[in-house]
């Protein structure tokens, strides 16, 4: 178990040097909400014809979903889609501290007073 442990760690510190901690972070998020939903969904007995059905969309729409393939889910349609699953939506905003704190580029300055 120690090998995979350091495994992870230089994994972790690679994508820190990379610059890519957000992406990644961002694709297992979208990774675990598409999880949640293929098992959710059999949990409840449904096929995906009959959550498509529940949610307003299609059939084809929920399995790229559930497969990782579609990447234009709106919050309505996972709002419609919680709902179907008799569930709640949990959305958070989390400050990263793994982040080196930078201003939003429309506000970031170069001399005092004056915008780039």
């Amino acid at each position: 178990m120690g090998s995979k442990n350091s495994g992870l760690k230089l994994l972790e510190r690679k994508v820190d040097e990379l610059g890519l901690r957000r992406e990644v972070e961002d694709e297992l998020a979208q990774i675990l909400i598409e999880q949640k939903i293929a098992a959710l969904r059999r949990r409840r007995g449904l096929t995906q014809a009959a959550l498509a059905e529940r949610t307003g969309v299609s059939q084809p729409m929920i399995a790229q979903f559930e497969s990782g393939k579609l990447n234009n889910l709106t919050l309505k349609t996972l709002a419609r889609t919680a709902r179907a699953l008799y569930a709640s939506l949990k959305i958070d905003l989390v400050p990263r501290s793994t982040l080196r704190r930078r201003p939003p580029p429309s506000t970031s300055r170069t001399r005092l007073g004056e915008e780039r």
